[in-house]
């Protein structure tokens, strides 16, 4: 056994080699949502070569991968996802899945999202293995982050049904990137619209016989900077940044029928809001939103509405013990003296975990929040190494925590 006083940072040094090659093999399996089972099976293979107890249980239809070490009823609850976005069109210096080390960094797709806070997790987990855990520390990674949240909400039903996980004797850490320096104790909710908008096709030279979906588009865009306005004065939350509705896709026509008035365009809208703006489920979205879409159907169109990938906000309290001891474990034991409690304007699956009460920190770990979806995405080796340690060093505090009356 290992005594808690144990030199961690050396190591933790000591496996610096592995926590490499573990990002550079799991930056080389692809993973785009929907595609993650090959990575799933390397996962459950890597934790079950290493002692650890795995589960895989079923995600619509792929596998969420859970390894275990320690043994007990409370647990702290590592969580990560597989799956990345599609790698973003534009001039790779190399291949997204062939990783690059270099000056220091890796290169590759879901370097800092989230394949980094998968190494950094799991031989955390290794390390935290050969000690005597006063319960279990989980490492919870699952399918479908980057859209619906499904795999987990998978997760969490699974682990209510079998009663693996306590959710009253639990603790979460979301591993999403923030740099390490940066606690993030809240998210705004989400919420993305798919606009459909049909009008009436013509001749590029009579446009008065036409109705163009291209200037529905238009009107629609100008009212959601309308309605953002109204967001930020009616329901501005100090605590988390203004309520947003983003357009991230507009589809519409074929650059080679220049002279052709399209008959129909699709629009993606995507929502960042305050816990007031999604209150009542998206209420207020509804109201706002619809309101401004039959003002545009009032000039011959039509609009169908598709609400996709709903995620409440999240939020725990900065006097939590568990916040508290997050904050303690960056800046008394590890150093990062500027480190700060914040909110994120990003969602993730925090909210899940804060919906069956268990206390959860929102986003901490490791790689660059804005290298995360863009091209040549990296993430920093030391930081991926200094994220081993304090996992460690999380998860040991959280097991201290639970020791006591419910925090």
């Amino acid at each position: 056994m290992i005594p808690a006083g144990d030199d961690l940072r050396r190591r933790v040094e000591a496996r610096r080699d592995d926590v490499i090659s573990l990002l550079r093999e799991t930056i080389a399996i692809g993973s785009i949502t929907g595609e993650e089972e090959a990575l799933a099976a390397f996962c459950a293979d890597w934790l079950a070569d290493r002692g650890a107890e795995v589960h895989t249980p079923p995600a619509k239809g792929r596998r969420n991968v859970v390894g275990v070490v320690g043994a007990g009823t409370p647990a702290v609850v590592l969580s990560g996802h597989l799956d990345t976005v599609p790698p973003n069109a534009g001039a790779w210096s190399a291949d997204p899945l062939d990783p690059v080390v270099r000056d220091g960094r890796v290169y590759g797709l879901g370097a800092s999202d989230l394949k980094a806070s998968l190494a950094a997790a799991y031989v955390a987990a290794d390390l935290l293995r050969e000690e005597g855990l006063p319960g279990r520390v989980v490492t919870a990674f699952t399918v479908e982050e980057e859209t619906t949240g499904d795999g987990t909400r998978a997760f969490l039903e699974w682990a209510d049904e079998t009663s693996f996980l306590a959710f009253d004797r639990t603790l979460c850490v979301v591993t999403e990137p923030t740099g390490l320096s940066r606690i993030s104790l809240g998210s705004r909710g989400a919420l993305f619209l798919r606009l459909d908008v049909t009008g009436h096709g013509g001749h590029g030279s009579r446009p008065h016989l036409s109705r163009s979906p291209i200037v529905a588009a238009r009107r629609i865009l100008a009212g959601c900077d309308a309605i953002a306005e109204r967001w930020r004065r009616e329901h501005g939350d100090p605590r988390f940044p203004d309520s947003t509705i983003t357009a991230t896709s507009l589809t519409a026509g074929d650059v080679r029928g220049h002279n052709v008035v399209p008959q129909t365009a699709t629009m993606m809208l995507d929502c960042r809001l305050t816990p007031s703006v999604a209150a009542d489920d998206f209420a207020v979205v509804r109201r706002d939103v619809g309101a401004l879409l039959d003002e545009v159907r009032a000039g011959g169109f039509e609009i169908a509405v598709t609400e996709q990938y709903p995620r409440p906000g999240h939020e725990l309290a900065a006097d939590h013990p568990w916040a508290r001891a997050a904050a303690e474990v960056l800046v008394d034991e590890m150093g990062f003296e500027d480190a700060g409690l914040h909110h994120t304007p990003a969602g993730n699956d925090a909210c899940f975990f804060g919906e069956r009460g268990v206390p959860t920190i929102n986003k901490l770990g490791p790689g660059l929040p804005e290298c995360a979806h863009v091209v040549d995405e990296f993430v920093p080796i030391e930081n991926v190494v200094r994220a081993v340690e304090l996992y460690v060093r999380l998860a040991r505090r959280g097991l201290r925590l639970l020791e006591g009356p419910a925090p």
